[in-house]
């Protein structure tokens, strides 16, 4: 089962995962569903919060990655309450209708966040210090999972932000935001510039989530997670990389500051790449080229489209849930 499976990372690791074993989504496919043609995958259209809807969900299955949430600091802080309930009440469900279900492993999709804004380096053993209140729902989530880790082998993924094409494609992670302004606009605009991002290719992303749920042994304890990233960068670095790979101008905007810095790296990479064979293969260079390619085909008609946005195109159910 993946919750949020039609979503931006689920859209690329659904199709992934079916490959090697039947899948079960559940989504309120609030984007639509862009991988619905999937051999091997049974979508279900349904509400994390919903606990009938869980319970059909987990029915018969084994292995459970939780990527269902509301994302980003500015769609949390429309609503706290309801980003709770999504965010915080719906995962302690999940995993209690989970262990009860039988199943055998649920992997949780964290975030860099977590780390908050810190001086040096962020690795695995750096005390969490987050700054938002998605930040800190992100980490109690970590703490909700942790708590069934007797129970049944539950892994967490401290995940950078994500970037690169996928078939539901969001043009609101820094890379991909970039790409599109140099692309479509020819102008990139950077907010700030010191501050840094960490990143890493959703394809790589994808990759890690399949092979922990599908390594029969991976021989890594139950609550363990790791830093999934690639490299990090400040905005204008980015913004550069971009630039060189799709012709365009860079302004700098200092009246609008960004003051979140997130600089994260892991020291269990060589772990994962021991025990289950993962390490990040892709670049933001790569990255950058995929979108371009991604653009080139004709995939984005509208780049200012609602679709492409979760802010945008979330924002009112947000804004208008119990």
């Amino acid at each position: 089962l993946v919750t949020g499976g039609s979503g931006y990372v689920g859209s690329k690791l659904v199709p992934m995962l079916a490959q090697h074993c039947n899948v079960r989504t559940l989504d309120t496919e609030t984007f639509g569903n862009s991988i619905a043609e999937t051999p091997n995958v049974t979508f279900l259209k349904g509400d994390v919060r919903d606990t009938e809807a869980v319970s059909r969900a987990l029915d018969g299955v084994t292995d459970v990655i939780a990527l269902a949430a509301i994302v980003t600091d500015e769609l949390v802080d429309m609503n706290q309450d309801y980003s709770h309930k999504v965010n915080i009440e719906a995962l302690q469900m999940l995993c209690q209708k989970a262990v009860a279900a039988g199943v055998e492993r649920l992997i949780y999709a964290s975030s860099s966040s977590v780390y908050g804004s810190q001086e040096e380096e962020c690795y695995e053993g750096t005390k969490p210090s987050p700054q938002t209140a998605y930040a800190r729902m992100k980490l109690e989530g970590e703490s909700i999972v942790n708590a069934w880790k007797d129970n049944l082998w539950v892994f967490s993924v401290r995940s950078a932000t994500c970037c690169g094409p996928a078939p539901r494609m969001r043009l609101d992670t820094i890379v991909n935001t970039f790409c599109a302004q140099a692309y479509f606009d020819k102008v990139i605009t950077v907010w700030g510039g010191d501050q840094y991002r960490s990143n890493i290719h959703v394809d790589d992303i994808a990759d890690l989530y399949c092979k922990l749920a599908l390594v029969e042994n991976s021989g890594i304890r139950s609550g363990y997670f790791i830093n999934a990233v690639r490299s990090y960068h400040t905005a204008e670095q980015l913004a550069r990389i971009v630039q060189s790979i799709i012709p365009c101008e860079v302004v700098i905007d200092p009246s609008k500051e960004d003051r979140r810095s997130y600089r994260m790296r892991s020291v269990n990479g060589p772990l994962m790449e021991t025990r289950i064979g993962w390490s990040p293969d892709k670049t933001i260079e790569d990255a950058v080229r995929d979108n371009l390619a991604w653009f080139k085909a004709g995939n984005i008609r509208d780049p200012n489209s609602d679709l492409w946005y979760n802010t945008r195109r979330m924002g009112a159910i947000v804004k208008g849930s119990a």
